[in-house]
């Protein structure tokens, strides 16, 4: 992976979108055993504890992979050892980084017309704010937690199927929850920074603690998708 603009772009930008960079036979695996994972979730079966399972979200522990077929830890963290990957951690969080997988998720979401009761699609936020506590009301501004986010897809996405939508414009803070409004983002960030990219299967995108991101998904989408997320942090945290 050349790396020149890259940098530059998650400084400028917040987020990169890396274009075909993963082998898709270890991604096949996850996706297999992410479907079925979803699949014994929706048909009424047992959702063990440890599989961390949230309905609003539909989201659960990349870990719960390891009881549908993926064989070891190594194999979920995979992905990350394609190359170049690590310098971008490095850049974000300092090295040594590490992922921690009590923080990595694997996600299913919905086209509108297939939406479960009690599910809710991820509005506006920034990953950083993970462990924040934030006033009643706005105040001084809360330092995001120092980590990065590779975001995989396992299905094509952002036209047909749900995706990410994006600010690209990096903020010196976490915004308040009152400041998370999708009117108020729009009339604070110029139009030319809202940015839904179109991603296929092979894919990533990495992000940074800071920039702001939501589900992005409008009422003509057909299918539904599954995602893997990888939360980077440093190795001593």
């Amino acid at each position: 992976m050349e790396d020149g603009g890259l940098r530059e772009e998650l400084r400028d930008e917040g987020v990169v979108l890396l274009r075909s960079f993963f082998r898709l036979e270890p991604l096949a695996r996850l996706r297999d055993a992410a479907t079925r994972c979803f699949a014994t979730i929706e048909s009424g079966g047992l959702v063990p504890g440890h599989f961390r399972f949230t309905p609003q979200s539909h989201s659960v522990l990349l870990t719960a992979l390891l009881d549908f077929g993926v064989e070891s830890v190594e194999a979920l963290l995979a992905p990350l050892r394609a190359d170049g990957l690590g310098a971008l951690f490095s850049d974000l969080v300092g090295d040594p980084w590490r992922c921690r997988l009590e923080h990595s998720w694997t996600r299913k979401k919905f086209a509108p017309r297939h939406a479960p009761a009690g599910y809710h699609l991820q509005d506006w936020h920034q990953d950083g704010a993970l462990g924040a506590q934030f006033p009643l009301e706005p105040g001084p501004g809360i330092q995001a937690a120092s980590l990065a986010t590779c975001w995989i897809p396992l299905d094509a996405c952002g036209v047909d199927s749900p995706g990410l939508e994006f600010i690209l414009k990096p903020q010196p803070a976490l915004l308040h929850f009152t400041e998370l409004d999708d009117t108020a983002l729009r009339q604070r960030f110029e139009a030319t920074e809202f940015w839904t990219p179109a991603l296929e299967f092979g894919d990533a995108l990495v992000f940074r603690n800071d920039v702001l991101h939501r589900t992005h998904v409008n009422p003509e989408m057909l299918r539904d998708r599954i995602s893997v997320e990888h939360r980077i942090f440093p190795d001593n945290s």
